[in-house]
């Protein structure tokens, strides 16, 4: 495969400086006088990588393409952000990961990857005089597929995110997701206050590129433009019907699906860029529901289940109560593997089970509303 997608640039650690990181991923931003990188973020993996030059170039560019050509024509290509993909030699990696200091402590047992050979270049969210807020939704509907067994019947009632909490904290977040993706103002206001309180993964707060505590900016005028942002772009509303509408059948239904599918070889194989783009446009003019479409669409909910928000405000604090200028894009788009089929079925029921054992009777169960 030829290289010529992947840039050669100037780069030089002490013009990069540290502006966050999820459990994959850190981001940097240009400091340098560089023109051709002003306004661009650089983003890194985390971890150790073995496989060559190509491979990593191939798998960067089909990340991009999906990106592009998938998740873009789903909620709209206005949200996705434009992608280069440039060099990056082991001296400047193993120097930038030297030099990055004041990482949060939770991160600290991972590193950069300073083996990997590509990096990806993304326009700047996170600029100066602006605030930024990081949103990562989640599943923002009920399931009412009739393929979930009677004594999982459960998950009609109480959302996916408020059961999974009881599994993974001792002190569940107040957060329901079902608020967030309404088109109430009231409710948002809610879901954005139990957010501030309880940020876990779901929601970052940037002023001037610097990760801050929501405690420390203004939060009712934050949160005032944030709603009118939300309530006028309406990618949450747009997300949510998506998320449902391409998970039909719950994991419940779409297991066995799947389990033919491999029986009959048609998913033995990571589906391809052109099996992702078959997909949606499949999807799109509803002209067919076979079961590699169906396991496809599956996939793709848990894609837009598990994207990230950007809101850019690009002038911050806002003057006498005027909407400001913003910037929205939805990031953390990797489309995700066949091979994780199952364990997104033992995973469900285990989030099940485990909310079922601590609230057996209904009475003290909790009730979502969409």
């Amino acid at each position: 495969m030829s290289n010529l997608e992947l840039q050669e640039i100037p780069l030089n650690a002490s013009d990069w400086k540290y502006s966050g990181e999820g459990n994959m991923k850190i981001v940097f931003t240009y400091t340098g006088s560089e023109p051709s990188l002003n306004n661009w973020l650089l983003q890194l993996n985390k971890g150790e990588e073995s496989s060559t030059l190509a491979a990593q170039l191939e798998r960067r560019r089909d990340a991009r393409t999906f990106s592009t050509l998938v998740v873009g024509p789903l909620i709209g290509r206005q949200y996705i952000l434009e992608q280069r993909l440039v060099r990056v030699p082991h001296e400047f990696l193993s120097l930038l990961s030297e030099r990055t200091q004041s990482r949060p402590a939770h991160r600290t047992h991972t590193h950069i990857d300073v083996n990997q050979g590509v990096g990806v270049l993304v326009p700047n969210m996170l600029a100066e005089s602006s605030v930024t807020v990081e949103l990562k939704p989640k599943w923002g509907f009920l399931p009412q597929s009739s393929s979930i067994a009677p004594a999982n019947s459960v998950k009609h009632r109480v959302c996916r995110y408020c059961m999974h909490q009881h599994l993974k904290h001792k002190t569940p977040s107040k957060l329901c997701p079902l608020d967030l993706y309404s088109s109430t103002p009231n409710r948002i206001n809610r879901a954005l206050d139990a957010l501030a309180e309880s940020p876990q993964n779901n929601l970052r707060v940037f002023v001037n590129g610097v990760v801050t505590d929501a405690a420390h900016v203004e939060w009712s005028e934050l949160k005032r433009v944030l709603v009118h942002i939300l309530l006028k772009e309406q990618i949450l509303v747009r997300l949510q019907r998506l998320q449902r509408e391409l998970d039909v059948l719950d994991i419940e239904g779409v297991f066995p699906v799947y389990e033919r599918a491999v029986e009959c070889g048609v998913g033995a194989n990571e589906p391809s860029v052109d099996d992702w783009v078959e997909a949606v446009g499949l999807f799109q003019t509803q002209m067919g529901r076979s079961d590699k479409q169906v396991v496809l669409e599956y996939l793709l909910s848990m894609v837009l289940k598990d994207v990230s928000v950007m809101v850019m405000i690009e002038k911050w604090p806002v003057e006498n109560g005027e909407m400001p200028e913003y910037k929205v894009a939805v990031v953390d788009t990797e489309p995700k593997k066949l091979a994780k089929m199952a364990r997104y079925r033992d995973l469900s029921q285990d989030i099940v089970d485990n909310y079922l054992k601590l609230h057996p009777h209904p009475s003290s169960q909790k009730q979502c509303y969409e």
